[in-house]
């Protein structure tokens, strides 16, 4: 997808979906957010930039660890997830005085110049169509010894909560298209390589990839089969389920039961996952 497609997506269908959602989804990947406030050693910053906030979790999580001293705007392009963290917000009262949120493409928005001394993403910068000309024009918004930290998936292949329910989904369904490689998507970022140097040409140094490993634990209240009927319909495989008939869609949901039966235990539905912590310096 391109930068008016991604706007598109996630101001339609999906992205309502994605708010009603947006909750389960701030838990389970609430360690992945806190697993990078601890590896970059953000504790100093006094503004921040929280690029792709989605319903804001993250947002509101840095503004509690970093204190009302610290100002965070979180930005994103979902009009359904930003009303999910302006509510949220309106819900800390006068804690939240020094959070704001802002409905904008991070990749072309004018934020000003040097207003910032920490760039700060949960998986929210994978989806940029030029992903160097995205950080050379965010760089413009940090100060001279602002820095960055960001998460991101590792490829396919390390990430089977994503692999696992795909693979039995294109049982049933035609293969899409493939994709460009580090075409925008969630996978976009899965060569390290590739992060330092798309990092390095937007201006940014002192690149670091990490590796992280995290489980991804959904929890349901209707038991397995509507455990993993959640996961297949949050991930990739759901956009593949959009314009499917209902039968397709039932035969897709049951391949994907079998797959993922042996990963259901005490009601939870855990599966293995694999991110890239990046951090790197303003030049």
């Amino acid at each position: 997808m391109n930068n008016d497609e991604q706007i598109a997506y996630w101001n339609g269908d999906a992205g309502r979906k994605w708010a009603q959602r947006d909750a389960m989804m701030s838990r389970m990947l609430a360690p992945v957010a806190e697993a990078l406030i601890e590896h970059a050693q953000l504790d100093t910053a006094k503004a921040v930039l929280d690029v792709g906030c989605g319903g804001g979790s993250e947002t509101l999580m840095l503004a509690k660890r970093l204190g009302p001293e610290a100002c965070v705007l979180g930005v994103d392009v979902s009009a359904p997830l930003l009303e999910v963290a302006r509510t949220e917000l309106a819900s800390m009262g006068d804690a939240g005085k020094s959070v704001g949120f802002v409905q904008a493409d991070a990749s072309s928005h004018d934020f000003g110049e040097q207003q910032f001394d920490l760039l700060f993403s949960r998986f929210g910068v994978m989806f940029f169509d030029d992903a160097t000309a995205a950080f050379a024009h965010l760089r413009t918004a940090m100060q001279p010894a602002g820095r960055l930290a960001f998460a991101c998936w590792q490829s396919l292949t390390n990430n089977p909560w994503t692999a696992l329910p795909l693979k039995a989904a294109l049982s049933v369904l035609p293969p899409p298209p493939a994709p460009k490689p580090r075409s925008p998507g969630p996978f976009a970022f899965a060569e390290p390589e590739y992060i330092e140097s798309l990092l390095g040409d937007a201006g940014w140094s002192d690149v670091v990839v990490t590796p992280h490993a995290i489980s991804m634990d959904w929890e349901g209240n209707g038991g397995f089969n509507a455990t993993a009927r959640e996961l297949v319909n949050t991930g990739p495989v759901g956009r593949l389920l959009i314009d499917v008939d209902e039968k397709t869609r039932e035969a897709v949901h049951t391949a994907a039961a079998e797959t993922l039966a042996p990963y259901y235990q005490n009601e939870q539905l855990s599966l293995p996952g694999a991110v890239w912590l990046v951090t790197a310096a303003n030049s």
